[in-house]
């Protein structure tokens, strides 16, 4: 009876090694979040300048708060700027 509560136990132990080892059961804890809509955007302030375009090379002209705040499209996962910080007026 010792030899097989020996055996159990440890195929339970070499088990749950092999479950860590593979991140089985902490899939959740470690998956990426879904990537930000780019179409939407952030929030417009108020002291915003007007916006530029609609659609600028195809894609929509959206306001982010990086750089200072800016009006600018999202291209192949880069943000290309299309106003000046609204905050120095600089580039």
């Amino acid at each position: 009876m010792t030899l097989i509560k020996k055996t159990l136990s440890a195929t339970a132990v070499a088990g749950g090694l092999a479950a860590a080892l593979l991140g089985l059961g902490s899939a959740a804890a470690y998956a990426d979040p879904p990537p930000p809509d780019m179409s939407v955007g952030d929030p417009v302030p108020p002291n915003a300048p007007p916006k530029t375009a609609e659609f600028w090379d195809g894609e929509p002209v959206v306001w982010t708060h990086m750089w200072g705040g800016r009006w600018g499209i999202w291209k192949n996962d880069m943000f290309l700027t299309l106003s000046s910080n609204i905050n120095t007026g600089g580039g």
